[in-house]
């Protein structure tokens, strides 16, 4: 038995493979010329001719990263089928090796078309190509031996072997380079070219011993579509389909998965009219069986596991990989023991977000979860991501059993900027909200995601960190703030939030120098609501614009009306980070002003320091904005919070008003005045004002004096009173604190 000379393998270089794939062919024309008349010259002559085209094609060509594959199979057919009809008429155990040659021949092609199936639907659920290509490949060899041996051709055990090797081996890349062309029609001309590779092999396999001319026209034929079908293949490999392209790919497919029937169905009512005992063409029909079964079973495996990954997708967290909201729900559906919920919020992710940007922030939100699922793992605990900033938790047990665990989950919170470039200088806090999740609890699953959100609510009350337990009055308190959400958006859009003033005193004449505009509401369904309360829920729920910028028309209306302004007394109003932070708000103060012709100067604009503490921050730029129109802006309640001194040089601050807190310290210890001279000294070397307020007894207001503090601010002188008492505020003068008589004005 002679051995086929092996061809170059795929990764030598174009410079090296070429000229020895032509060397090759030389070497087996040479052996061909040795053997005489015992050769088939049309298939050693296409053999050595798809060596030379192998060789030209690697130099003429721009190579690609499949080039060399492609070469490589071009190469070993050619091999294969110069070598089959070098010796034509030699058995092998009974085989005929020219057939066990060009079926060999068969498996380079077949190879690299089986690679580009691979790679078509690598990574994805789809069924894969191949057991379409198997499927349409056992149709077509048992179609083809049944035509075969209709027409004739007979042949001992060796020569059914072989025939069948050799038609299995091109129907499989004829079935192959069809699934390929389904997938992708651009490959189309390509597919031809490799079917007619196949079949034209076959029919030189099957026939050269007894129809010469056939056996060479087919050898022929195969050179060419082999040719064609290999130099139009894509050099650069396969580019997946996606989206709308997959599907209708998907759907081809499906269809062409229809061809085979029928023809397989006109081969039985043959063989139904001309009945016959052929044990082989039996096996085959078994074969086209299983590869029936065995498609549908990768089209059901496929359809599972596209069921199950869409599941999963739709039960995970995309940027954690934790749980989402609705897989929380499965979990809160059917629970099996008693569980408790703790509600986190991350507090202070908006800060990583707007300046380090949302990636950051992203990387930091996945730093949590991960560390929140190594906390978990001792108690058994499972988290769920329910929101942007917020992860669900739940734990075994009740209530007490989930607060034992609250510091562990926070500080894994803590921990997480530290994983994330540059975020290590933000704080990130948990704010927590906890609930049972009772067994036997009746109606919505997803009621104790509710009461913990209500839970949380309360705990955003306490400050960040701060953790809350749902209960009667934590639920009392929340319908109260609902209900006085509910009632706010009414009074404030038909302007029922009335306006109070406060006068500001001079220490020195006693005089009112100011008036600070407060809100005050009373309620027909609550009654008189307490400002701070009304004002804290003004800002959770966004009606903190309409309601400030109502008191501060209101207040500049009033002042105008009765003379506050023609009498040089000032207006302070109180105006919010959110909405210094709304469109167009020193606009709307323009306008106020230049509606009642109020000099801007005699408008003061209150604000807490939180304003200052981001540099170059919008808010920022609309209070620069608004000093430069002529407003004078105050510091409100300083002394406390913050106090960062640095901003009171970069920023247009007029006036630092000194919180109550230190006001009462004054006269309880030492300490307490001389905090009150150092601020009130700095704002003088400033050129700044100082109020003092929270002034309450004679005892404050004599030391205030004395510390040189121009303004105070309390009940010693009156508290906010409605518009009608201005005027006697106005004409008032206070006793002067160290002064026998009040000072005339």
């Amino acid at each position: 038995m002679a051995t086929a000379p092996s061809p170059l393998p795929a990764h030598a270089g174009p410079a090296v493979a070429s000229p020895l794939y032509a060397a090759l062919g030389a070497l087996l024309a040479l052996l061909a010329l040795t053997r005489g008349g015992h050769v088939e010259v049309v298939l050693v002559a296409s053999g050595v001719a798809a060596l030379l085209t192998t060789a030209a094609a690697l130099v003429l060509l721009r190579a690609g990263t499949n080039s060399r594959a492609y070469a490589a199979a071009g190469a070993a057919w050619g091999t294969a089928v110069a070598l089959a009809g070098t010796w034509p008429h030699t058995d092998v155990a009974g085989l005929s090796l020219a057939q066990l040659l060009v079926a060999a021949g068969t498996l380079g092609p077949l190879l690299v078309v089986l690679r580009l199936l691979r790679d078509a639907r690598a990574g994805t659920d789809d069924p894969p190509l191949l057991v379409d290509a198997l499927m349409l490949a056992t149709a077509l060899a048992t179609v083809g031996w049944d035509a075969f041996t209709r027409s004739g051709h007979h042949g001992g055990t060796g020569w059914t072997a072989s025939t069948v090797l050799t038609l299995t081996a091109t129907a499989l890349l004829a079935g192959s380079a069809t699934a390929l062309a389904v997938e992708h029609p651009r490959l189309r001309a390509a597919a031809v070219g490799l079917s007619l590779l196949g079949v034209g092999t076959a029919l030189t396999g099957i026939c050269f011993h007894h129809e010469r001319a056939t056996a060479h026209v087919a050898v022929v034929a195969a050179l060419a579509g082999g040719t064609a079908g290999l130099l139009l293949l894509p050099r650069a490999g396969i580019v997946q389909h996606g989206g709308e392209a997959a599907a209708r790919a998907a759907r081809r497919l499906e269809t062409a998965s229809l061809v085979p029937g029928p023809i397989l169905l006109v081969d039985l009512v043959l063989l139904v009219l001309s009945p016959r005992s052929d044990p082989v063409l039996f096996a085959l029909y078994i074969s086209v069986l299983v590869a029936y079964t065995v498609r549908h079973a990768a089209t059901a495996r496929a359809v599972d596991r596209s069921y199950r990954a869409l599941r999963e997708r739709t039960l995970r967290d995309e940027l954690t990989g934790l749980g989402n909201r609705t897989a929380l729900q499965d979990a809160l559906t059917q629970p099996d023991r008693e569980q408790a919920l703790v509600l986190l919020e991350l507090t202070g992710l908006d800060d990583v977000n707007d300046v380090l940007g949302v990636r950051s922030g992203d990387a930091v939100v996945r730093a949590a979860a991960d560390r929140l699922v190594r906390v978990l793992a001792g108690p058994g605990g499972t988290a769920y991501r329910t929101g942007r900033d917020e992860v669900a938790v739940l734990l075994p047990g009740g209530t007490a059993d989930a607060l034992r665990h609250v510091d562990a989950l926070a500080a894994a919170v803590a921990e997480a900027p530290a994983a994330v470039d540059g975020a290590a200088r933000f704080p990130l806090l948990a704010t927590a909200g906890v609930s049972s999740c009772p067994l036997d609890a009746p109606g919505d699953p997803m009621a104790p995601l509710v009461r913990a959100d209500i839970a949380l609510r309360d705990a955003r009350r306490l400050g960040p960190g701060g953790v809350s337990v749902y209960s009667g009055d934590v639920a009392a308190a929340h319908a109260r703030r609902s209900l006085l959400r509910e009632r706010l958006s009414v009074a404030v859009r038909d302007g029922l939030v009335a306006v109070h003033y406060q006068p500001v005193v001079s220490f020195t004449t006693g005089r009112v120098a100011k008036l600070e505009a407060l809100a005050r509401w009373d309620d027909p369904v609550l009654g008189r609501v307490n400002p701070a309360e009304f004002v804290a829920v003004a800002e959770e729920s966004n009606l903190v614009v309409a309601l400030g910028e109502h008191v501060l028309r209101t207040a500049v209306r009033d002042a105008a009306a009765i003379g506050v302004f023609d009498a040089g007394v000032g207006l302070a109003v109180n105006v919010s980070v959110v909405q210094l932070q709304s469109p167009g708000f020193a606009d709307v103060v323009r306008d106020i002003l230049a509606a009642h012709d109020v000099d801007p100067a005699l408008l003061t604009l209150e604000l807490t320091e939180s304003v200052f503490l981001d540099t170059d921050s919008p808010a920022e730029r609309v209070v620069t904005e608004l000093a430069r129109l002529g407003c004078r802006i105050a510091i409100d309640d300083f002394g406390t919070g913050y106090s960062a001194f640095g901003y009171l040089g970069r920023l247009p601050v007029h006036v630092l008003k000194i919180d109550r807190s230190l006001t009462r310290s004054v006269t309880e210890d030492g300490t307490g005045q001389s905090v009150l001279t150092c601020v009130v000294d700095l704002a003088n070397r400033l050129g700044l004002t100082t109020v003092v307020e929270g002034v309450e007894t004679a005892e404050q207001a004599a030391v205030c004096r004395s510390v040189d503090a121009p303004l105070g601010q309390g009940w010693l002188y009156a508290p906010a009173v409605p518009l009608t008492d201005v005027p006697a505020q106005l004409a008032r003068v206070h006793p002067v604190p160290g002064s026998a008589q009040p000072v005339a004005g």
